[in-house]
């Protein structure tokens, strides 16, 4: 009985302190809050344009050796053709970067711009050495 309690005991102080760790890390706040318009743009350009060459580091011959992996844009998800020799985890951290300074920049543009809604992609074809999205 004694035993029983201590695993009763122990196993609520994991789940209390998973709990918090899960709950922290969750409510994070996005660097980008505090930016300016002008700030933002210039730097989801600038990420941008690392993003597609950290993506692209050779021309495109052959389309199997490519893949895509979705990014947030200022019209909504997009998605990026991207050689399978890159390193897939650094790439999608560079997404995840992007995405989060999107969620602050979006909202202020949605308003100004016409997006033209993304169709499905259906694979990626080779377009002039680059890899390139290829749409229903």
């Amino acid at each position: 009985m004694k035993n029983l309690s201590i695993l009763g005991i122990t196993t609520l102080l994991a789940c209390s302190l998973l709990f918090v760790v899960c709950k922290s890390e969750s409510h994070l706040e996005n660097p980008y809050k505090d930016k300016t318009e002008k700030e933002l743009e210039s730097l989801s350009n600038e990420k941008y344009r690392k993003i597609v060459a950290f993506a692209s580091p050779k021309s495109c011959t052959d389309a199997t050796e490519w893949e895509m992996m979705e990014i947030r844009t200022v019209c909504g998800i997009s998605y990026l053709p991207y050689h399978k020799s890159v390193d897939k985890t650094k790439l999608q951290n560079m997404i995840n970067d992007n995405n989060k300074l999107m969620e602050i920049y979006q909202p202020m543009m949605a308003p100004r711009i016409n997006c033209t809604p993304y169709q499905k992609p259906t694979g990626i074809i080779c377009k002039e050495g680059q890899a390139t999205i290829k749409y229903e």
